[in-house]
């Protein structure tokens, strides 16, 4: 089983790449998947949530890699950026959306070559300029979730994500690992299935309400748009008979430290978010919620494929590969984990070994020096019940 594999067996139509991180190979992952999708002939779209493909890194100014393009690829970009890279483009339409670097346009790439990714600002924006990809025959988009972005994972842009984790999050291995393991259990939540609570916690985060839901599925719609910095008031509002607190838009970690001042109420109700991606806190924070038994369900589970790793940082505290590549295996399975460097992989049919220079894109230019393209049920725990 490699990379694509994960995508085409299911037929796949949208998949996103995110990485909880800078410098985790994230862009590598991305060219890897589309040298795999261009040798399977499969017609490509590409775009981005943010901004990626750009030579330097306009944050920490290091050298980038670049995000290659082959011939008879769709991308959707800003037009500023559309002449910066080597690819040969042609256009094909504007989109509608407007970046601050100008009108995102669908260009048709007539000259293999590299290009800078800038796509549209919001979600119901990307998933519409995918589906102009599609109309104009693109049978894979691939979405580059540009750092901090873990919206373009959310399952109301792409079917399914592949997660990029790396030695560039921390010199300490295990933090590295608390990280992933944290991203991982977000992606992998569980769906809120008890009706008539399930649709009714659907109604409210389609509405992007704040919302208590009782044992027998009545609704109380709380008088707050959103949960920010109103973690204690939520918890006050909490009834007897309440059974999920449903937020409408993001759990930040401010929110859920809020909530766990009131230990009976974390014990009690099982709070409800859209998916995954809506949840912003630490490793820290989250493994004392589990502790006190709190429990998450999401309305729409994020479908995460595989995870890869990169044991290379630009700024040292490289791991060794062979025990990053199995720790991560180890905390993400039954998920496969690839490291497509070095192509190897755990936690697959068959252990692959591609080595420098295959087909894994060894050789590649990598957000990182040194040469590199710069459940288990009890290992990764997704309901916290």
């Amino acid at each position: 089983m490699n990379l694509l594999d994960l995508i085409t067996k299911d037929k796949l139509r949208t998949v996103s790449v995110v990485g909880i991180a800078k410098n985790v190979g994230k862009t590598t992952t991305l060219n890897h998947l589309i040298s795999q999708a261009d040798a399977a002939d499969i017609s490509l779209g590409l775009t981005s949530t943010g901004r990626d493909g750009e030579k330097v890194d306009i944050l920490t100014r290091l050298p980038k890699p670049s995000i290659n393009a082959p011939e008879g690829t769709l991308i959707a970009t800003a037009e500023e950026v559309a002449a910066q890279g080597t690819a040969g483009l042609q256009v094909v339409k504007e989109t509608g959306y407007v970046t601050r670097l100008g009108p995102v346009v669908l260009y048709m790439v007539v000259r293999a070559g590299n290009v800078q990714l800038v796509g549209p600002d919001t979600i119901s924006q990307t998933r519409d300029v995918i589906a102009q990809m599609h109309n104009y025959g693109a049978e894979l988009v691939l979405v580059d979730g540009a750092f901090d972005r873990m919206a373009s994972a959310a399952p109301a842009v792409t079917q399914a994500t592949i997660l990029a984790t790396g030695a560039a999050v921390s010199p300490s291995m295990e933090e590295t690992l608390e990280r992933t393991r944290l991203a991982v259990a977000l992606f992998k939540l569980r769906r809120i299935r008890e009706e008539p609570h399930a649709r009714n916690a659907a109604a409210l985060v389609a509405e992007h309400r704040v919302g208590l839901i009782g044992g027998e599925g009545d609704v109380t719609v709380l008088p707050i748009r959103t949960a920010l910095e109103r973690g204690q008031f939520i918890a006050s509002t909490v009834k007897p008979d309440t059974r999920y607190v449903v937020l409408g838009g993001s759990l930040p970690g401010s929110v859920l430290r809020d909530l766990m001042k009131q230990p009976e109420v974390v014990k009690k109700v099982i709070v409800v978010l859209a998916d995954g991606t809506r949840v912003f806190t630490d490793a820290r924070a989250w493994r004392e919620f589990a502790r006190m038994g709190g429990r998450l369900r999401v309305v729409t589970p994020v479908r995460l494929l595989g995870v890869t790793v990169n044991p290379y940082s630009p700024l040292g505290g490289s791991y060794e590969p062979d025990e990053f590549l199995a720790k991560v295996g180890a905390l993400a399975a039954p998920l496969p984990v690839f490291d497509v460097v070095l192509g190897e992989s755990v936690n697959t049919e068959t252990r692959r070994t591609a080595g420098r220079g295959g087909p894994s894109g060894a050789g590649a230019a990598d957000e990182n020096a040194g040469g590199r393209s710069n459940e288990e049920p009890q290992a990764v725990q997704t309901d916290l019940e």
